[in-house]
C-alpha cells in the first residue's frame, strides 16, 4: 500500500489516501447525493413524480459527477498547498494518446515492409544453389518506442497565491519555536511544584 493525493474537482490537495502500489494515473471520484425525508415530503407535496426508463437514466447520469480526484502522482516538496492542474492532464492524456497510436501504427508499417523486404530476400537466397547460397539471412526486427512522455510532476503547482504564502510565513514566524515551548512548559511546571511545596510546608 501506499499513500496518494486527493484533489478536488479544481485539482487543490484535500488528503492523503491509501491505495495499492500499483496504482497509478488520475481516477475520479464520486459522492452520493441522498435527499432528506423532508426535502422528498416537500417534493412529492409540490410535483407529481413519474417513473421511466429515460428518467432514471438521466437520474443516475446527473450522480455521475466527480467530487474530486485521486493522483497517483506525487507531489513535489515546497508546495504550501498543491494544486493538480486536472484539465492540463486530462489534455494531455488525449494528446499523448494519440500521439502513441500515430506511433504504433507507422512501427507496423515499418514491421510489414520491413518483413516483406526480408522474406524477398530469404526466397533470393533459397532459390540459389546450395553452394551458392552463402549464410542464411537473419529477420531483426525492430523494437518499438513509444513517444517520450513529459513528467507528470511538472503537473502540480502553488495553489496559494503569494500574498496568502506570505502570511503563513508570517504566522510561522510569530509561533514559538518547539524549544520555547518545551522551556515554557519546563517553567509553568516549576511554578507548580513551588506552589505545591510551599502549600505543603504551609500545613
Amino acid at each position: 500500500m501506499k499513500a496518494v493525493p486527493k484533489v478536488n474537482t479544481d485539482g487543490l490537495y484535500l488528503e492523503d489516501e491509501l491505495v495499492d502500489d500499483a496504482f497509478s494515473g488520475v481516477v475520479p471520484f464520486y459522492t452520493s447525493s441522498s435527499l432528506t425525508l423532508s426535502d422528498t415530503d416537500e417534493q412529492l407535496d409540490t410535483y407529481q413524480l413519474t417513473i421511466d426508463s429515460s428518467s432514471a437514466i438521466d437520474e443516475a447520469n446527473s450522480e455521475n459527477i466527480p467530487a474530486g480526484y485521486t493522483v497517483g502522482i506525487i507531489v513535489p516538496r515546497g508546495l504550501y498547498h498543491p494544486r493538480f492542474d486536472i484539465q492540463g492532464w486530462l489534455a494531455y492524456e488525449a494528446e499523448y494518446g494519440e500521439k502513441l497510436l500515430e506511433a504504433q501504427n507507422a512501427y507496423e508499417q515499418i514491421n510489414k515492409e520491413s518483413q516483406a523486404s526480408f522474406q524477398k530476400l530469404h526466397d533470393e537466397w533459397q532459390s540459389k544453389p546450395e553452394n551458392e547460397r552463402g549464410d542464411e539471412p537473419v529477420y531483426l526486427a525492430q523494437a518499438f518506442t513509444s513517444p517520450e512522455r513529459r513528467d507528470p510532476t511538472t503537473f502540480w503547482s502553488e495553489g496559494l497565491s503569494e500574498e496568502a504564502i506570505k502570511e503563513l510565513i508570517q504566522k510561522a514566524e510569530q509561533q514559538p519555536s518547539e524549544t520555547d515551548q518545551l522551556k515554557q512548559r519546563i517553567a509553568d511546571l516549576e511554578v507548580t511544584l513551588t506552589q505545591l511545596m510551599l502549600g505543603t510546608t504551609g500545613k
